[in-house]
This record gives C-alpha cells, structure tokens and sequence, in this order.
C-alpha cells in the first residue's frame, strides 16, 4: 500500500475533493485526520471518518478554521497525540469564487484570500516546523489550473490560487534539505458539491465544453495525483504543480 503506516492530515476533507482524497489514502493504509470546519458532507451521507473506521480503517475528525492558525497548530498536534506522527499533510479547504475585478469589493477580496491562500499558508507552516522535528515528510496543496491560466470572473479566486502554486514551489526550495518534499496539484473543472452549487460557474454542460476531453474530472482522478505526491512513488519529486485538468491550460 503506498501510505502503509502513515498519518495524513487533511483540510477539508468532509467533501469533495477531500472527502476523496482521504477514502483512498485510508484504502492506502493511512490513518487520515479529517480537519474540516464540519463533520458531515455537504452533500449528505456518511462523515468521512465514519466511513473510514467502519471500513476497518483509523481516522478522526478535528474541527478546524485554517484561517485561524492557532487551530491549525492544533489539529497537526492531535494528529501526533493520536495516532504518534505526522508523515503528510494535504492544504485542500477552500472555496470557489467567481467575480470580475469590478464586481470584488475589498471583503470579498480578503475572504477569499483568507482562505484559500492564507489557510494553505497556515498549514504549511504548522506542517513544515513538526516535520522538520520528525525528519521530514510530504505537503501536498490544492492549487487550480485558474491560479496557471486564469478564468473568466475569478479575480480573486485565480489570484489566491496562483499565489498557492507560488508559494509550493519556495517553500519547496526553502525546505528540501530538511527532507521535505512540497508540491501542488491543480484540478481543473471536477465534478463536486463546490462546482454544482457555484452559479457563477455555470452548468455542468458548460464546464464540459471548456474542457478538450469534453467532460469534467471526477474527484477520485484528483485523489489519485494527491495520493501519488504524498507517497514514496513521488520520493525525488518536489517543487511541481501537477495539473490534472482534461487539457483545460492548454485551451
């Protein structure tokens, strides 16, 4: 198994593409910290913790607000208390926003950078200073082929994004020697709760002709590029933003 006894923290992962992320790296033999500002799916059904130990797997669930950095620190800390280590950590929460750069006030500017930039700070942060204790491990962030291309009406999101990808690739540089590897993934148009109720967005049909395989990802391929960076398979690897996208950049 690729994450045979490792403990994984992950932001976000009460849904979506978390929620994915976090059902394979447990069928990969992780034990998964769901960190997550609620327990139950967006979409409804089983808590991803649940699913997970009634599958046989070990994980839990640690309220978490990524933009506040104190409880970043303590989810991280929980995860050691836990389950006695920390070998990943995916920076996933954050939240689509599409508006023009006329149409994004300053409230919506910081929110949204608050969140998807300042949170996957903050969890770098809190990851890179336990693994440096622990003789390293792997960080992987949740970019966006918007924060590589940019999209219409995303000002903000586009930037927060692109500010992700940025920010992988020093703290990449900043950190290798301590046996840290840091990379992002970046999704393009993927099938979850965040892109169905996103009106700005548009239909699904939409999103599919954008698309050049004329279709939408699915959050499991996007669990699949986040499972390869955290695992031993992507050991010389750091420093990439991998975007699985159906070809959108290249548009």
């Amino acid at each position: 198994m690729r994450l045979a006894d490792t403990t994984v923290v992950i932001t976000g992962a009460s849904s979506g593409l978390g929620r994915a992320t976090a059902l394979l790296a447990a069928e990969e033999g992780a034990r998964v910290v769901n960190a997550d500002v609620q327990r139950d799916p967006r979409s409804g059904g089983t808590p991803t913790d649940e699913h997970i130990t009634e599958s046989g797997g070990e994980a839990t669930f640690v309220e978490t607000d990524v933009t506040d950095i104190e409880e970043v620190n303590a989810v991280m800390d929980e995860a050691i208390d836990r389950f006695g280590n920390l070998d990943v950590v995916v920076n996933n929460a954050g939240r689509a926003e599409s508006y023009a750069i006329t149409d994004t006030d300053a409230t919506n500017w910081r929110d949204t950078v608050e969140l998807n930039l300042t949170g996957v700070y903050h969890g770098c942060l809190a990851a890179v200073k336990r693994l440096q204790r622990s003789g390293g491990g792997a960080i992987v962030n949740i970019g966006s082929v918007f924060g590589v291309v940019g999209a219409p009406n995303s000002a903000s999101y586009s930037a927060a994004k692109g500010g992700v990808i940025a920010l992988t690739r020093q703290v990449a540089r900043d950190y290798a020697a301590d046996g840290i590897r840091v990379n992002a993934v970046s999704p393009g148009f993927v099938d979850t709760p965040m892109l169905r109720e996103d009106t700005h967005a548009g239909t699904i049909e939409f999103a599919e002709r954008q698309t050049p395989m004329r279709r939408i990802g699915t959050s499991d391929e996007i669990a699949e590029a986040v499972v390869f960076l955290a695992s031993d398979a992507a050991s010389f690897v750091t420093g990439q933003n991998l975007v699985v996208d159906g070809g959108y950049g290249m548009a």
